[in-house]
């Protein structure tokens, strides 16, 4: 028999962090505070354009500009690090193409480094990069991901023969009896935009090769120090005794810190050059152009619906678009294997159909971020509840209650596969149905509808209450974008 669950009381409780007062007093050690002897700083020019050929490129004016070490460009830095390429086994077939620290001959996003500027400041290191001449041939880019598999669509990264990254499908064998049986089938498509992480620090390194000893000690501002211990190691030649990383204070990571970046790589390589400190802090607007993106998701579902408002089951498409590259080491499938495999994981859904399509495109690589995959998961099921709660006139909440787990069934292989454990849904629907005093805030819409207060809808096929004048559906339109949906239904109380 299974030992009970046990919180020892910490959950629900204040917690003291434990180096909160040092951080409030101004003491926190960040990698953009350090100073070493003899460091120089960092700053790239990077590509203008989605995809082109580099043309002419010319670093000799920046070279000889003020303050500058050294400029570099793919031939100086390349050899030294061993391509990196972010595919995994568990996820074959999977392609993606190898990544090089800076761009050689094309580059492949708005802001894909192609010159490397090393100066004795920051403000002497971007200066210079103003001197350095490049000039790209325009070539055609991938930049939407519905077109992306289409015939004649363009390549995203050439030597690729399509832009398909990854691709699979889960179903249970009586999936499509379950759509036949249904009484109601909900359906929709959901468009996720591209976000990032806006950390309090954004991404920082500094790199300090020492040549006297053969020893790298690298400063960094990331979550994973141990991973990148063996990254520095395996892609620049040296065992992992010559390779220290410190991970001091990190202001904010959220995942966006745990992926291998040109830029970082860079610095390492031209500290193994140089044999000296080089460092590199990304300021917020290359962060946009550089730091990961995430959830950049396309999709399509439908839910199967019986009579009594039970949940039958799910088919979704997931088109998932990640950039030119997979992101290494944990790849930019990870995403989307996880919005797939999440779709209805709270309730009771006896079969499913998931497909996921990852495909390249010349934008910003995507990858993990906080809570992967499960937002996409989430607002794509719970937006079809809340349609099918509209289909079978069904309260939100009731519907809800009727295909939630019970907070006894666990453990529970969900029908995508995964198995969740202790999880209590039911008791948090109760529990956020009494701290919003639900059946008052219903009680009172329906009494400001009576007095005219709240529009009533014009949906008689739904709930037969069409009395709307035709100037208010004008402006209901303009407020809501989705006409098509039932006002009696929508869970605001505007």
């Amino acid at each position: 028999m299974n030992a009970p669950f046990t919180t020892d009381g910490q959950i629900g409780k204040p917690q003291r962090r434990q180096n909160a007062k040092r951080h409030v007093a101004g003491r926190g050690k960040f990698t953009s505070d350090l100073e070493l002897p003899r460091m120089v700083h960092a700053a790239f020019v990077r590509s203008p354009m989605a995809k082109g050929r580099i043309a002419e490129l010319d670093v000799r004016a920046a070279a000889s500009a003020r303050g500058v070490i050294r400029a570099y460009t793919a031939a100086d830095l390349n050899d030294l690090c061993e391509p990196w390429t972010g595919t995994l086994d568990h996820f074959a077939p999977m392609v993606s193409s190898p990544q090089s620290i800076l761009a050689d001959r094309e580059v492949l996003w708005a802001g894909h480094p192609v010159v490397m500027i090393l100066a004795c400041s920051r403000a002497e290191a971007e200066d210079a990069c103003e001197l350095v001449l490049l000039d790209i041939d325009d070539d055609p880019a991938s930049v939407d991901g519905r077109t992306a598999l289409e015939e004649g669509a363009p390549i995203a990264v050439d030597g690729l023969d399509s832009n398909l990254c990854f691709q699979t499908v889960l179903e249970t064998e009586t999936v499509d009896d379950a759509f036949t049986a249904a009484a109601y089938i909900v359906e929709d498509d959901f468009t996720f935009g591209r976000h990032t992480a806006v950390t309090l620090e954004p991404r920082a390194i500094v790199a300090d090769y020492d040549p006297s000893c053969g020893q790298l000690t690298v400063h960094h501002g990331t979550q994973t120090p141990y991973q990148f211990q063996d990254i520095y190691a395996r892609h620049f030649g040296l065992a992992e005794s010559q390779v220290r990383v410190i991970a001091p204070d990190v202001g904010g990571s959220f995942g966006m810190k745990l992926h291998v970046y040109n830029e970082e790589m860079a610095v390492v390589a031209a500290s193994l050059k140089l044999g000296r400190p080089v460092r590199f802090v990304a300021d917020r607007l290359e962060s946009f152009v550089s730091d990961i993106h995430a959830r950049d998701h396309v999709v399509s579902a439908r839910m199967a619906v019986a009579e009594d408002g039970s949940i039958l089951a799910m088919d979704v498409q997931d088109r998932t678009q990640i950039g030119p590259f997979s992101t290494y080491p944990r790849t930019s499938v990870v995403e989307g294997n996880q919005v797939v495999r999440l779709m209805g994981a709270p309730y009771k859904m006896p079969d499913y159909r998931g497909r996921l399509q990852v495909v390249f495109q010349n934008k910003v690589q995507t990858s993990q971020y906080r809570a992967v995959g499960h937002p996409i998961a989430c607002a794509v099921t719970e937006a079809l509840v809340d349609r099918a709660a509209d289909a079978t006139g069904l309260d939100v909440f009731e519907i809800r209650a009727r295909n939630l787990l019970s907070d006894t069934a666990y453990p529970h292989v969900s029908a995508t596969g995964y198995q969740f454990e202790q999880l209590s849904h039911g008791a948090c629907l109760s529990k956020l149905k009494e701290l919003m005093t639900y059946d008052t805030l219903r009680a009172d819409q329906a009494d400001f509808r009576t007095k005219g207060h709240l529009p009533r809808c014009r949906h008689r096929s739904i709930c037969g209450n069409n009395k709307s004048r035709r100037s208010f559906l004008w402006r209901w339109r303009r407020a809501y974008f989705r006409p098509r949906r039932c006002h009696c239904k929508i869970d605001t109380f505007r």
